[in-house]
C-alpha cells in the first residue's frame, strides 16, 4: 500500500502544480486574473450554475452520465456475458459477435448513432417521455462500454478452475446454481479492478458527449469562453483537465492497490 499511497500523493501534488505551472508560461503577469476568472467560474463548470442551485450540468452532468452508463453496462454486460459462456452453440456464437461489433465500434460514432436513432420522446401506455441530449448520451456511452464489461464477465468466470464447475455438478448444481452461488463469489474479486479501470475509461469518454448537446463540462467551458473571451481558453480547459484528473487519479491508485491484493 505504501508505494500507492506514495504515487497518490505524488500526482496529487505534481499535477496540479505542473498544470500551474502551464497556465504560468502561458500567461506570464496575467495568471493572477486568469486565476480569478477561473475561480469565479468554477461553481457553473461544476454544477451547470452560478450559485450550486442545481447539479444537471457541468462536471456533476458528466458525473451523472458516467453512473447511469456504468449502471446500465453491468446490467447488460454481465448478460451478454452469460451469453458468451453459454452451453447453447447460437447464443454464444450471437453473444460473441454482439461484443466485437460493440467493442470495435467508435464511442463517437456511437453518441452521434443515439442521437439520432432515438426519437426525441417516446409514447407509452398514454403517458409521453420525453428522451433528453444526457439520456441520449447514456445509452450511446453504455453500448460500447457493455462490451467491455461482457468481456471482463467472461474473462473472470473463465479464471475460475474447472474443478469448481465438476464439483458443483458433483452435488447436484445446475449451470446456472454454479455461476451465482460458487463461480462467481470468487470471480468477482478478480472482476473489480478490471471494472473499475472499464469505469475510468468510461467517465474520461463522458468528455466526448458535448456533441449530444448535453450541458456538460466542456458544453459550459465553451459558453464560459464565448463569454468571457478566447484569452481564457487555455486556462480553462487545462482546469477541465485538472477535475478529470482529480476524478480519474484516485480511481487508478485503487484499482493497482486491488490487483496486487487480488494476486497477493
Amino acid at each position: 500500500m505504501n508505494s500507492e499511497l506514495n504515487a497518490f500523493l505524488l500526482g496529487m501534488v505534481g499535477v496540479p502544480l505542473v498544470l500551474m505551472g502551464l497556465i504560468v508560461a502561458v500567461y506570464g503577469g496575467e495568471t493572477g486574473g486568469i486565476l480569478a476568472v477561473i475561480a469565479s467560474r468554477t461553481p457553473m463548470l461544476l454544477s451547470g450554475t452560478n450559485d450550486f442551485s442545481s447539479y444537471s450540468g457541468g462536471f456533476a452532468a458528466n458525473i451523472i452520465i458516467s453512473f447511469w452508463a456504468m449502471l446500465l453496462s453491468l446490467v447488460f454486460g454481465c448478460l451478454l456475458g452469460i451469453g458468451m459462456i453459454a452451453q447453447n452453440r447460437p447464443l454464444r456464437l450471437f453473444s460473441s459477435f454482439v461484443m466485437n461489433v460493440l467493442r470495435n465500434s467508435p464511442w463517437l460514432v456511437v453518441l452521434y448513432a443515439m442521437l439520432y436513432l432515438l426519437p426525441f420522446e417516446l409514447r407509452l401506455f398514454g403517458a409521453t417521455i420525453y428522451l433528453s441530449p444526457l439520456v441520449k448520451a447514456v445509452f450511446g456511452l453504455a453500448l460500447p462500454v457493455t462490451a467491455n464489461i461482457a468481456e471482463v464477465f467472461r474473462g473472470g468466470v473463465e479464471a475460475i478452475a474447472s474443478g469448481q464447475w465438476e464439483s458443483a455438478r458433483a452435488l447436484g448444481y445446475r449451470r446456472l446454481q454454479i455461476l451465482r452461488h460458487v463461480v462467481l463469489p470468487q470471480a468477482l474479486p478478480l472482476m473489480t479492478p478490471n471494472l473499475m479501470t472499464t469505469y475510468a475509461m468510461l467517465f474520461i469518454g463522458t468528455s466526448l458527449v458535448v456533441v449530444t448537446g448535453t450541458t456538460d463540462v466542456l458544453s459550459v467551458a465553451r459558453t464560459v469562453i464565448a463569454s468571457d473571451g478566447e484569452h481564457v481558453a487555455t486556462g480553462i480547459y487545462i482546469y477541465v483537465l485538472f477535475l478529470f484528473f482529480v476524478f480519474c487519479f484516485p480511481i487508478a491508485i485503487l484499482t493497482r492497490w486491488l490487483e496486487r491484493y487480488v494476486r497477493g
